[in-house]
């Protein structure tokens, strides 16, 4: 995982439950209404990394997660006079009380950036609390600053039994290479599927589980990038994929499957979709289970591999047979 990418996967992980480490803001009833969510306030524009919501009292929290040391004055400025009713309709929150919303601000980033970052705010009299995220410890700086509804389920810190999630893989400002290890694989998986096409924000949907949660420049964004990899892959291996650019009668990107490895031959079909979804890559690389990103492919594969072993008894038996008439 890109280290700039820790702080905001550190956070999803608190509020998303199914990782060994504790939804700690979900059993605290915060969930997450938003990514990368752009809302207007007094003084100015701040795009929400991460907007959280607590239904039962109508209080969001804003994250900003910084990938380095620095903070934006204009940004933390933006951020400080949000009124939550802005963040409210940016991100289409449903309020199910009648309780007026309340806001407040979290800025997120990694544990050794975090004495900058609160330095930062300091000097321009700005009172945010900080989550600092360590490989497997989360720390709340300043948390007199952060609600009781924040504090309580973080006070202390947090000592995570892994690292924290991957449930973000990439981003619109990913390395080309990080969003085709994630791209490859998805294809991969609905060619096996025998998939005959899939629209470009489906596949952006497989590839980029919380696609739908993202605002609308970052969805554009995400499929965007999403595209440029499926064009590389569908160049590098034209007999498998196929994308076909947007046209009058259909507004998006179409991508084609087309012929599978068991197509060619049926036996060792399992080996043919293993190097396919390794093609691209410099060096293998080891999967984690819990972030897989396409947790049916090992399933298919590992089908796949009985079939052809009991195909290949068959064989051998049939080979056997004829020697002894």
């Amino acid at each position: 995982m890109e280290a700039r990418l820790q702080p905001v996967n550190a956070i999803l992980g608190l509020v998303i439950a199914g990782d060994v480490n504790p939804p700690l803001l979900a059993d605290a009833g915060f969930r997450v209404v938003g990514l990368e969510v752009p809302a207007v306030g007094p003084a100015g524009k701040a795009v929400i990394d991460v907007l959280l919501f607590h239904e039962a009292t109508n209080h969001l929290v804003q994250c900003e997660s910084k990938s380095g040391a620095n903070i934006e004055e204009g940004q933390a400025r933006a951020y400080a006079a949000m009124p939550a009713a802005n963040a409210v309709q940016a991100a289409y929150v449903n309020l199910r009380h009648r309780t007026t919303p309340t806001i407040e601000t979290l800025y997120l980033c990694l544990e050794e950036h975090a004495e900058r970052i609160r330095l930062g705010l300091k000097t321009i009299d700005i009172a945010f609390p900080v989550l600092g995220v360590g490989y497997r410890r989360l720390e709340l700086h300043d948390d007199e600053y952060a609600s009781e509804l924040l504090r309580a389920p973080l006070q202390g810190g947090v000592t995570l039994k892994a690292p924290p999630p991957r449930l973000i893989a990439f981003d619109p400002e990913s390395p080309a290479e990080a969003v085709e290890r994630q791209v490859r694989p998805t294809m991969v998986a609905e060619l096996s599927k025998r998939t005959s096409h899939i629209s470009l924000t489906g596949l952006t949907e497989r590839v980029a589980p919380h696609y739908g949660l993202y605002g609308h420049a970052a969805q554009n964004k995400l499929k965007s990038v999403v595209r440029a990899a499926v064009v590389k892959i569908a160049e590098a291996t034209p007999d498998r994929f196929a994308f076909d650019p947007p046209a009058n009668s259909r507004p998006e990107g179409l991508i084609r499957f087309l012929r599978t490895p068991e197509d060619h031959d049926p036996r060792g079909r399992t080996q043919a979709y293993q190097a396919l979804a390794r093609m691209g890559q410099a060096t293998p690389r080891r999967r984690r289970a819990a972030t897989n990103p396409n947790p049916d492919q090992m399933d298919l594969l590992s089908e796949l591999s009985t079939v052809d072993n009991d195909a290949e008894d068959i064989d051998t038996m049939a080979d056997e047979e004829g020697s002894q008439s």
